[in-house]
């Protein structure tokens, strides 16, 4: 009797520590999809969902959902919804909550990952070996590979192509050319001399950090001669006038249509522009250069809810939306940067993977999005009050150290 009682508890215990099946981790079944508006020519990005729908059953069909354009109004809407579904007990019960696979912002993702948003991913499954080595650093945190690289982006300097070609003249390579010929060529053919994103949100934390990597500093150093330099550069633009007053207040969106319509000599923006671009009158009259400095890394990654019952599926979807053939498309029908590095061989691409490779990351890190906040404040006050550039330049210095400590 007793060997049969302890051949019963061997089993029980070896039951009770057999292997755990995660059931949401192989969940299969509809998913939600949420990336940001999607301003593509043509709506490629739903374009890209509508195939993934056409070639699979009713069982796994993706709904994608455009969250808001700008993207401090976009992460904000993210974590609301992963703070109130986290810690839920029934993942099932919320399951229409959820926002399955997510795109968020490369600069984001260390953030979410420690926040306990994301689930973590198995690099093998798709294939990150094959992308850009700075996009999959951005997307691994503490050893762990949390979202998958799926566009890239770094800046790059839209220029009108024909006034130049008329004045004789070659894209500037530096800001000092920059800032010569938005002084003198721009206002004989009525334009404004330099358009970029300026507005209080992430896109000033952008062109900032550019202007001072260009004079040798660093957004992780705004007190450092070299960032005031090129902070100084930008609110002396402002205040002379090569950059329009207007651009205080200009996203990705209102700078690009402002070029658009034939109005500027130049424009920073991102490589999508150019597929929209090429829909307007400007079609044939304006070209592509490398930005007089380092570009920002910039970009978009892939990532699995915590939240997310069907697992399997958005695990599934992610690998079909980072795979050759569709980043392929997506690049072609939208002008979006691939993370797969072997899409940048063709001559098409020569401009871009030379940027790419000289692109820098963004100050990214734990609270990165108290960081980006506090530079925010103070660069818009400096772009509005040249006077007091180098002043603030030093108050952020303090802010960024307190903002990292979570302060």
């Amino acid at each position: 009797m007793r060997g049969v009682i302890a051949a019963l508890v061997v089993v029980l215990v070896a039951g009770c520590t057999g292997p755990v099946v995660d059931e949401d981790a192989e969940g299969v079944g509809t998913i939600t999809f949420v990336d940001g508006e999607d301003t593509s020519s043509g709506g490629q990005i739903k374009a890209a969902v509508d195939q993934w729908n056409t070639e699979h059953s009713d069982a796994e069909q993706v709904e994608f959902e455009q969250m808001p354009r700008s993207t401090d109004a976009y992460r904000a809407q993210l974590t609301a919804r992963a703070q109130d579904l986290a810690g839920v007990p029934d993942r099932s019960a919320y399951r229409s909550e959820c926002y399955d696979v997510m795109s968020v912002d490369m600069v984001w993702t260390a953030d979410f990952a420690r926040a306990g948003y994301l689930e973590p991913l198995a690099p093998a499954r798709f294939g990150v070996d094959r992308m850009l080595p700075e996009a999959v650093r951005a997307a691994t945190v503490d050893g762990t590979l949390w979202a998958v690289p799926w566009r890239a982006d770094a800046g790059l300097l839209y220029y009108r192509k024909d006034v130049l070609d008329r004045e004789g003249l070659e894209p500037p390579t530096t800001w000092g050319e920059l800032e010569h010929q938005a002084r003198t060529v721009a206002p004989k053919y009525g334009l404004d001399g330099y358009l970029g994103q300026f507005r209080r949100y992430e896109g000033l934390t952008v062109n900032a950090s550019e202007a001072m990597w260009a004079h040798g500093g660093s957004p992780d150093r705004p007190a450092d001669p070299g960032s005031k330099a090129g902070v100084r550069m930008l609110a002396g633009g402002f205040a002379d006038g090569w950059i329009p007053q207007a651009a205080l207040e200009y996203d990705e969106e209102a700078s690009l249509v402002r070029f658009a319509e034939g109005k500027a000599l130049f424009l920073r923006s991102w490589p999508y522009a150019v597929s929209r671009l090429r829909t307007t009158d400007l079609r044939d009259r304006f070209g592509r250069a490398a930005l007089p400095g380092p570009a920002a890394l910039g970009g978009w990654n892939l990532a699995v809810s915590r939240c997310s019952t069907h697992q399997k599926t958005a695990r599934a979807f992610i690998a079909f939306l980072t795979n050759a053939s569709t980043q392929s498309k997506l690049l072609v029908n939208a002008g979006y940067g691939p993370t797969v590095t072997e899409l940048y061989r063709t001559e098409s691409l020569a401009l871009l993977r030379g940027i790419m490779a000289g692109a820098r990351a963004r100050p990214v890190g734990g609270h990165y999005d108290e960081v980006s906040g506090v530079m925010q404040v103070r660069l818009h006050g400096a772009l509005k009050s040249p006077a007091t550039a180098d002043a603030s330049m030093d108050v952020l210095a303090g802010e960024i150290s307190a903002a990292r400590e979570g302060r």
